[in-house]
């Protein structure tokens, strides 16, 4: 996780020549580009890209072409969310996991009755369907500009090359943090976020789910309780056609804690 944080963009040999005075100047040395590079938007390793699925339908909406790196680097990361679901969110996504810590403060504060939930209806698609009009008519690709990962992904460019952070990005990114930590848990991931409701399309027939072991469930409800989308896994012991598979994104939280091993990953169909 911390890796995709990190090896965000670019280093030079020599720090020192990026010092505020000579960036005011406008004098900026070009960056040497490492081996591996970039953010969870688009990856470079050796010269090979991973492309975002949503990186590329926003692309496409915004600029009207296909362009066939993109294409390519898509390939990879588009089969996993077909097959696997949106497990980009649960086990990539490091702004995901910095709103997993700050779940924790979450928890905190409803422990000592200083927080307010806010119900949030479910408005991802709809919120991905305006941005992605935006970007066909403004010719921008919005979804980039404001899909949280991304903007990260910016902040540490900014902050490893320019030593600055965007004032705009830090704010929303903080504001969002703020956001969940006092009246919503995993809010933006499971209601607002439209990247992760174009994973969850796309990875809607997906054929790794968790399943439910009657026999071996004793209703404790741990499962329940450490659902970061409230899900309630443990309704599957009755009725799957209830559950909401588009928020669920295959993070194993609830088969790790399940002490019997009641709850497992299983394929689709067999």
């Amino acid at each position: 996780m911390f890796g995709v944080i990190i090896l965000t963009a670019y280093v030079t040999a020599n720090p020192f020549e990026w010092s505020p005075s000579r960036i005011v100047l406008g004098h900026l040395p070009p960056p040497s580009v490492l081996p591996v590079s970039g953010d969870t938007w688009v990856y470079t390793i050796g010269g090979f890209r991973l492309v975002h699925p949503m990186a590329l339908i926003d692309g496409i909406f915004a600029m009207k072409v296909f362009y066939i790196p993109l294409l390519i680097g898509v390939v990879i990361p588009l089969i996993t969310t077909i097959l696997l679901g949106r497990v980009f969110c649960s086990w990539l996504c490091p702004f995901g996991f910095l709103l997993e810590l700050n779940q924790k403060v979450h928890n905190s504060l409803k422990m000592v009755g200083l927080k307010r939930e806010i119900k949030i209806p479910d408005i991802r698609n709809l919120f991905l369907i305006i941005i992605l009009t935006l970007s066909f008519f403004l010719y921008t690709p919005v979804l980039s500009a404001i899909d949280p990962p991304h903007m990260l992904g910016r902040e540490f460019m900014y902050l490893f090359t320019h030593h600055s952070l965007s004032v705009t990005g830090l704010s929303i990114l903080l504001g969002i943090i703020l956001f969940e930590g006092l009246f919503s848990q995993r809010g933006w991931c499971g209601s607002l976020c439209p990247a992760g409701g174009g994973l969850s399309l796309l990875g809607a027939k997906r054929v790794l789910r968790i399943e439910l072991d009657s026999e071996l469930c004793t209703e404790c409800s741990k499962c329940n309780e450490v659902c970061p989308y409230s899900l309630a896994p443990m309704r599957l012991k009755e009725d799957t056609s209830n559950f909401d598979w588009t928020k669920c994104d295959n993070c194993g939280l609830c088969r790790d804690v399940c002490p019997t091993g009641a709850i497992r990953y299983k394929l689709k169909g067999r």
